[in-house]
């Protein structure tokens, strides 16, 4: 014979009191999706970076009479040969 008394499991998971509007607005704000990040280039030509509200100027410099990209890579794939052994 079984000497429990039923629960009800649906009570338990009913808040007891409800938080004020200011927190429920701040969770709503925290939970919502964030802008995607993406690349865009302004009217006079120049590029940005854009995350939200902030953007970041995006500039390249490379030293016209230095290596090519290419060679560049391969040293990079060199080093880390030798580093790994």
């Amino acid at each position: 014979m079984n000497n429990y008394d039923s629960i009800d499991l649906c009570e338990c998971y009913e808040p007891l009191d409800f938080p004020p509007k200011e927190i429920l607005k701040d969770w709503k704000w925290e939970n919502e999706p964030k802008p995607e990040p993406f690349y865009g280039t302004e009217p006079d030509g120049e590029k940005f970076f854009y995350v939200g509200n902030s953007h970041i100027k995006v500039s390249e410099h490379f030293n016209k009479d230095g290596k090519l990209l290419s060679n560049l890579l391969e040293d990079v794939i060199k080093y880390s040969a030798k580093s790994s052994l």
